[in-house]
């Protein structure tokens, strides 16, 4: 008897897991070119950064912005420069601090929030502009020269997911 009970409440425990698994929220980063077309989709843990770096134009030096995708926007963490000159921050805002590294000035909290990031792509002579996510470089000036990437956060579960592309 006590066996049979056991594995009744495995069975629940175990389509309870399930059923989680299928409707718990995930975060994506969604880019589209300005026309609409999806260029990919990738789903972010919460927390996971992804990285946009542009060469500036005058300082001729990188600039990177690290952002997070949170509860479906995506939240500035930080950015880091190498110079003060030419329009490049040189304090902290409200609710963030500026610290000076060896090789990287870096500019954090702020509290930056946007529901979406419109983002102009350079070509290899401008700009330059590159997205680190997850380990990997993807040259955006070489894919997408002087385009106009919309970034974009979504929320949804693995079962809403299927179901879209379905319908």
């Amino acid at each position: 008897m006590k066996k049979a009970f056991f594995q009744r409440i495995l069975v629940v425990f175990f389509l309870l897991f399930f059923l989680h698994l299928l409707t718990a929220p995930a975060n994506f980063l969604k880019v589209t070119l300005e026309s609409g077309e999806e260029v990919f989709r990738k789903t972010l843990p919460s927390g996971l950064p992804f990285v946009l770096r542009f060469i500036h134009s005058v300082e001729l030096t990188p600039v990177e912005g690290e952002y997070r995708v949170v509860g479906g926007l995506i939240r500035q963490w930080e950015e880091r420069i190498r110079s003060h000159n030419a329009g490049l921050p040189a304090e902290a805002p409200g609710n963030g601090r500026f610290l000076q590294g060896k090789d990287w000035m870096t500019v954090q909290g702020g509290r930056a929030v946007f529901s979406s990031i419109r983002y102009r792509v350079g070509n290899c002579l401008l700009g330059r502009n590159s997205l680190f996510l997850g380990g990997e470089e993807i040259k955006l000036y070489r894919l997408y020269p002087d385009s106009v990437l919309l970034f974009r956060a979504e929320t949804a579960s693995f079962a809403m997911r299927f179901l879209s592309g379905l319908f």
